[in-house]
């Protein structure tokens, strides 16, 4: 099965293709954005296709991040691939950026418990504890929070937060397997392929309110004689 893989949960904007029949990328890019997302995933995309050699025709399914991150971009990288998938008449599949940020870990030889944190700014980050393969919902919480959590053991710290709370928590037993903003596109690709196709269209991973409001917010706080 030809599988097409994106990601605009953080600041680049990646695709690949990939072959879960013979396990080979058949085409990757990836550009560091910050923003501009919109503009550039379906030229990344063509890119992949070109790279490999094949058509839209070939997809047979679309795998996307669905978050938590960039507001913006995991808006861009659903509405693309549902748009795709509607299109080619394909499935598909949702992926949790922290999941792949596990995911890539584990890749990296990470074993026993591994916490996921990606920076969200303002002394936040977005924190998952996998304990084997389990894990409980992801949140959103202060790095000091997530210090005073994290269960007296070995853990493999992962994510663009990891050298933060590393420094914060100031525990031996706290190893950095990796600092990346976004897990490669191409274990993206793994993590979903190995999922069941879904029957309905992921929906996306918010874990706390955009940073920009739309002006008719505003507009309505003011009517109410609230300050926005």
């Amino acid at each position: 099965m030809i599988i097409l893989a994106t990601d605009t949960a953080a600041a680049a904007c990646a695709a690949c293709l990939y072959d879960d029949r013979s396990g080979k990328v058949l085409g990757e890019r990836s550009i560091e954005l910050g923003r501009g997302h919109a503009e550039h995933l379906i030229g990344v995309i063509r890119a992949c296709l070109a790279d490999a050699g094949i058509d839209f025709a070939s997809i047979e399914r679309i795998i996307t991040t669905v978050g938590p991150g960039s507001f913006t971009g995991v808006r861009v990288g659903l509405a693309t691939a549902r748009g795709l998938g509607l299109g080619l008449g394909v499935p598909v599949t949702g992926v949790s950026s922290l999941e792949a940020a596990h995911a890539a870990a584990r890749e990296l030889g990470a074993t026993g418990s591994v916490a996921v944190i990606a920076d969200a700014r303002r002394e936040e980050a977005y924190f998952q504890l996998f304990v084997g393969e389990d894990a409980p919902e992801p949140q959103v919480l202060s790095y000091r929070q997530i210090a005073s959590q994290l269960p007296d053991e070995p853990i493999a710290l992962c994510g663009s937060g990891a050298p933060r709370l590393h420094q914060l928590a100031q525990r031996t037993d706290l190893k950095i397997v990796h600092a990346l903003t976004a897990a490669p596109i191409a274990t993206i690709a793994r993590l979903g392929a190995a999922r069941p196709a879904a029957s309905q269209p992921p929906e996306p991973i918010y874990l706390r309110p955009p940073d920009a409001k739309p002006a008719g917010s505003v507009i309505n706080l003011r009517q109410a004689g609230r300050r926005p």
